[in-house]
C-alpha cells in the first residue's frame, strides 16, 4: 500500500497560489492611495513654491517701485551724508543709517506682512539695491562728477556760481570785503537771488540762515538761499521757514527756476 502524500507541500503550494491572487487585490487600493497621496504632496509643494515665488517677486517689485519713486531724494541724501576722512577714504556710516531708516519707514510700510518677512531675510540684498541705484544715478549727473570734497570754500563758491550759469543765470561771486554774508549774487528773468555757500563736513546751523536773511535785505534781492554739500540742523530749517530762506544742496541749483516758481505759487 502506497504511503499518503504529506499535506505540508500541498498546503504551501495552495497558500502561495492564493497569495499570488489575493495580495495584488489587497495591495492595489493601497498602491492607488499611495500614488494619489504622492501626487497630492507633489502638488502641495509645487503650489507652495509658486506662492513663495509670487510673494518674492511682488515684494521686490514693490520695493523697487518705492526706491525709484524716491531716487532723487535718496541720491541727494547720499551726496549729503557720504564724506571723506582726512585721508580721502569715504565714510558711509551716516548713509548706512539713512538707508536702514528708509527701508524701515518707507519700503516696509508698502509691503504686506508676508512680503515684509521675505525681504527681512534678504535685508543685505535690499540695502545693496538702494546703494546700487543711488550710485548709478550719481554717475549719470555731471554735477556730482564736477564736485570734489577736496574743494576749498572759495572753490565751492565758484562751483556754485558755475552751476547757476549752466542753468541760465547771470551769477557772480561777490568780493569778500563787501559780501555782507552773501557769496554769490545771481539774476535771471528779473529775479534776483543771493546765496551763502557753505562747504561743511557737518550740518549747517542757524548762523548761515541769519546771515543770508540780512544779506538779502542788503542786496535788495527777491530771494535768499543757503547752499551746501552737507545737510542742515532742525533749528536752521525752522528759522529758514520763518524767514523765507531756501536751504539747498548744490545739486538743487540746476532746478532753481522750478523751485522759485513753486515758491511764488
Amino acid at each position: 500500500m502506497r504511503p499518503k502524500q504529506p499535506l505540508k507541500p500541498v498546503l504551501a503550494t495552495f497558500l502561495a497560489l492564493f497569495g499570488l491572487v489575493l495580495i495584488p487585490i489587497i495591495l492595489k487600493p493601497l498602491l492607488i492611495f499611495a500614488l494619489i497621496g504622492g501626487i497630492a504632496v507633489l502638488f502641495f509643494f509645487i503650489l507652495r513654491s509658486n506662492r513663495t515665488t509670487r510673494i518674492r517677486q511682488t515684494a521686490w517689485r514693490k520695493a523697487s517701485s518705492v526706491i525709484h519713486n524716491n531716487l532723487d531724494h535718496l541720491t541727494r541724501r547720499r551726496a549729503q551724508l557720504v564724506r571723506q576722512d582726512p585721508y580721502g577714504r569715504p565714510l558711509f556710516d551716516k548713509w548706512t543709517k539713512e538707508v536702514e531708516y528708509f527701508i524701515e519707514h518707507h519700503i516696509s510700510l508698502a509691503l504686506a506682512p508676508e512680503e515684509h518677512q521675505h525681504l527681512q531675510s534678504q535685508r543685505l540684498e535690499l540695502v545693496g539695491l538702494v546703494n546700487q541705484l543711488t550710485y548709478l544715478r550719481m554717475q549719470e549727473e555731471p554735477v556730482f562728477r564736477a564736485f570734489s570734497d577736496d574743494m576749498t570754500p572759495s572753490e565751492f563758491e565758484l562751483f556754485c556760481a558755475e552751476q547757476l550759469r549752466l542753468a541760465g543765470w547771470d551769477a557772480q561771486v561777490t568780493m569778500r570785503s563787501r559780501d555782507q554774508g552773501v557769496d554769490v549774487v545771481a539774476e535771471k528773468s528779473r529775479r534776483r537771488i543771493v546765496l551763502q555757500c557753505k562747504l561743511y563736513s557737518g550740518p549747517v546751523g542757524n548762523g548761515a540762515v541769519q546771515e543770508i536773511a540780512a544779506g538779502r535785505a542788503y542786496e535788495h534781492a527777491h530771494f535768499g538761499a543757503v547752499v551746501t554739500n552737507s545737510r542742515y540742523t532742525a533749528p536752521a530749517e525752522q528759522l529758514a521757514v520763518a524767514n523765507g530762506i531756501l536751504l539747498l544742496h548744490y545739486r538743487d541749483l540746476a532746478n532753481l527756476d522750478a523751485m522759485l516758481s513753486d515758491r511764488a505759487a
